[in-house]
């Protein structure tokens, strides 16, 4: 019988009138559940739209996943029936959205973190995050999207096979995102006699494909591709045995959601692998011998590892995935199952394109363009000519970054302006006393002579008299003796010669003679003979002449040196204040274009930092120059190019940016 449950998930009824329930899991999707009720039933009112059901077994309790109600439809064959169409409330998901343009993942930021900021978006908290066995780091990007389909996206980047696990048993209900061990030993077996029923095998070489071109978000030239991710070729190839078998088998695959070249050649190769070799599925019916046996081996559930082995089917001993699970819950027992040879069900990726069809009409598009902007400024060597330019955030693509700079002489456009006159005082001074800068002295030497020899000025000459002296000494020393001579005459007892006496007085030296004379003893000792007081009566004057004559001075080479101590000048300023007068006037205006300056060359900044140089003239693309630490141009801020010339100048930039850009966020003014 089914349960009913209400919005609050209480029980409000159980339908023991119930019939043809039946139940479908499909891997990695919204699994569905039928059922029939008469219109007579009286608890019929109890099934109301989007409220919660489930099977309940009567002998065992048994229960299986929880629904909601979508969807009925009256039937009349005996009687009046209506058929009701629940989806798992794993479809909950789909009723929040994520409004807007959203961005997450890249280095850094893991397949958790992703998985939970989607899940935030639920305006009703029905899930939450499980176990995860992926630790990837994938870039998304989800416009307008509902919570259920960017969840869904997240593993679809995964070369890994994978499976979402789900357990409504409490609340809020938890959902995993588990690996499928391809590696693995089979966990399921289909044995004929034991519980193989029937087993029909299509088979579908249509779809193959051994090469896929992938192109993500973008258009023409600016369309993402794998290039940058995958050493410059555009495409994945199947293993060359693929090849030999099939041929070269090309395929275009575009998913305009993809905006990371990382996620866009992960999902590509999970699509090649899928389509290189041909689908092998298989539809059996099988009996659910699990509740008899107990053996996990015969337990049903999705996907689980199957290996067949019944030599009436031997194209079915092939390794393959349990994809889907259908029950008819009024046969015990029985359980209809799809296997195949890849753990994704092939219709899941074609459900997902043809979601992209839809997806595409309200995911953001762009187009290139190209940006312009330019300024003509003033320069000098200190104060640069700055261009400042913004990249939005929707630029995704930038192609160049080109910058066109030209040097020309500054420009001035007017000589003066009039003016009115005025008596203007200056501020006052308060004077005071200053010192020049102190000098420390030193030792000069002046410039350097080479002597010669010189003539004075000629002279006349003539005759010239000293003084008058009328007379000499006017008394000469008393003890003024004259000399002696000791030679005596030894008959007459005389002297033999003259003796004389000199005398010194201011009048100047002379002599004074005595004559030869005789003594009365024959023999006389030494002795003197003096002079008494006595004066000299001497008029004269001296006379002497000088003839025409000059004189000559020699001078030899030589230098002054002088020295200069260390020492300050002080002077004293007073107080005062300085009065202009100025009379009414006025400047004519020479107008016209003045220009100054030649500049010859100048250095060109790019965000602050030096980058290049230049002549007068220069053209190139500053892209590279753009480049922050992670190598990106930055988006949604302001950047600039400064050109600073080595003299006076008036410069011209013109600046022209190429890229492709999606319309995102903003206003609509």
């Amino acid at each position: 019988m089914v349960e009913v449950l209400n919005l609050s998930r209480l029980r409000t009824a159980y339908l023991q009138n119930s019939h043809s329930v039946s139940e479908k899991e499909v891997l990695n999707d919204v699994g569905t559940m039928k059922f029939t009720l008469p219109c007579t039933d009286e608890k019929s009112r109890y099934c109301q739209p989007f409220h919660y059901v489930r099977w309940i077994s009567d002998e065992t309790g048994e229960t299986g996943e929880l629904y909601r109600i979508i969807k009925s439809t009256r039937t009349k064959k005996h009687i009046t029936d209506k058929v009701y169409e629940c989806e798992h409330v794993l479809a909950t998901l789909a009723d929040s959205v994520m409004p807007g343009y959203h961005i997450i993942g890249n280095i850094g930021v893991y397949t958790v973190e992703v998985l939970e900021y989607v899940l935030s978006f639920q305006k009703t908290k029905h899930w939450k995050l499980g176990e995860c066995d992926f630790q990837r780091q994938f870039e998304y990007a989800w416009s307008n999207e509902t919570v259920l389909n960017a969840l869904w996206s997240v593993p679809n980047r995964f070369s890994d096979p994978y499976i979402w696990k789900l357990n409504t048993t409490k609340y809020p209900w938890e959902i995993s995102l588990k690996k499928i061990d391809t590696a693995a030993e089979p966990q399921f077996f289909i044995r004929g006699g034991r519980n193989l029923m029937s087993m029909e095998m299509p088979s579908d070489s249509a779809g193959i494909i051994t090469r896929i071109y992938p192109l993500g978000y973008g258009e023409g030239i600016n369309q993402l591709t794998i290039k940058d991710v995958n050493n410059g070729i555009p495409y994945l190839q199947s293993p060359q045995s693929y090849i030999d078998r099939y041929g070269l088998i090309e395929r275009y695959w575009v998913d305009r959601r993809f905006e990371n070249p990382d996620s866009l050649k992960e999902r590509a190769q999970v699509i090649l692998d899928e389509l290189q070799e041909p689908k092998l599925t298989a539809k059996v019916s099988v009996s659910d011998i699990y509740q008899i046996t107990h053996d996990d081996t015969d337990r049903i559930e999705i996907g689980r590892i199957v290996k067949v082995m019944d030599e009436e089917y031997p194209d079915g001993d092939f390794k393959s995935y349990i994809t889907a699970i259908e029950r008819n819950r009024d046969v015990a027992g029985n359980a209809n199952v799809v296997i195949a040879n890849k753990p994704t069900d092939i219709a899941s990726s074609l459900a997902d394109l043809a979601d992209r069809q839809r997806i595409e009409t309200v995911y953001s598009q762009g187009a290139t363009q190209i940006y312009a902007q330019s300024i003509q400024a003033n320069a000098s060597s200190q104060k640069g000519a700055i261009l400042r330019f913004f990249i939005p955030t929707d630029m995704r693509i930038i192609n160049f970054v080109n910058a066109k700079i030209t040097l020309d002489s500054f420009r001035s456009y007017s000589k003066a302006t009039g003016g009115g006159g005025a008596t203007t005082q200056t501020s006052s001074a308060g004077g005071g006393s200053q010192s020049t800068s102190s000098n420390g002295g030193g030792t000069a030497t002046s410039t350097n002579t080479g002597g010669g020899s010189t003539q004075t000025s000629s002279s006349g000459g003539g005759a010239n008299s000293t003084t008058d002296m009328s007379e000499g000494v006017t008394s000469a020393p008393q003890n003024n003796w004259g000399d002696y001579v000791e030679r005596i005459d030894a008959t007459s007892g005389g002297m033999t010669q003259d003796t004389y006496t000199t005398t010194d007085s201011g009048s100047g030296s002379h002599r004074h003679r005595v004559l030869n004379h005789a003594h009365s003893y024959a023999s006389m000792p030494k002795h003197r003979h003096g002079l008494g007081s006595h004066k000299h009566a001497m008029v004269h004057q001296h006379g002497f002449t000088v003839g025409k004559h000059t004189h000559t001075v020699s001078i030899p080479a030589h230098s002054h040196n002088f020295q200069i101590p260390s020492h300050t000048h002080s002077f004293n300023i007073p107080s005062h204040t300085h009065t202009i007068s100025l009379p009414d006037h006025t400047h004519d205006i020479m107008q016209g274009i003045f220009e100054f300056g030649y500049p010859t060359r100048a250095d060109i900044y790019v965000n602050g930092k030096l980058k290049a140089s230049m002549n007068r003239s220069i053209e190139l693309d500053i892209s590279e120059y753009l480049l922050n630490d992670k190598n990106q141009i930055p988006r949604g801020s302001w950047l600039s190019v400064e050109v600073r010339p080595n003299d006076l100048a008036y410069v011209t930039i013109d600046l022209a940016i190429k890229g492709f850009v999606q319309s995102r966020g903003g206003g609509t003014y």
